[in-house]
């Protein structure tokens, strides 16, 4: 069942995240993503995965967003760290924003996509430079 699971995620360009070391590692200062800390519930793991994808096809249709997609399983060495940021809207599966290597927010599920939208033009947005304060960490 993990497996499969594993297939449709990456079948929809999420990327498979182990700590946050890897996600430094793919992520540049002003980036904007998206990143769902799984739970043992493989039938939950796949909804909010939809869930994501319809809500961004939803808020842009035309697929010019550039939202990078994470993903983290209970398995992966950093996932107890990775899961210390979020949690608090009801447990996991969640999803949590990811601005830049510094901005982590989680999103409530029960609204998701209107915060993911809200996120997104917030500190997404193409435009911005998201909440990227330009400290030597990256620069």
């Amino acid at each position: 069942m993990f497996l499969m699971f594993l297939v449709i995620v990456a079948s929809t360009d999420f990327v498979p995240i182990n700590d946050f070391a890897e996600l430094d590692a793919v992520a540049a200062p002003t980036d904007f993503g998206l990143l769902i800390i799984m739970s043992e519930d493989s039938v939950a793991n796949k909804a909010i995965t939809f869930e994501v994808l319809e809500s961004i096809e939803i808020m842009d249709p035309d697929g010019e967003t550039d939202i990078s997609l994470y993903f983290v399983t209970m398995n992966a060495s950093g996932y107890s760290e990775m899961a210390n940021i979020a949690g608090k809207f009801g447990g996991f599966p969640t999803v949590v924003s990811l601005v830049g290597h510094c901005g982590f927010l989680e999103l409530d599920p029960e609204f998701l996509a209107s915060e993911i939208e809200d996120a997104w033009y917030t500190w997404g947005g193409g435009s911005t430079q998201g909440i990227c304060n330009y400290c030597t960490r990256c620069n």
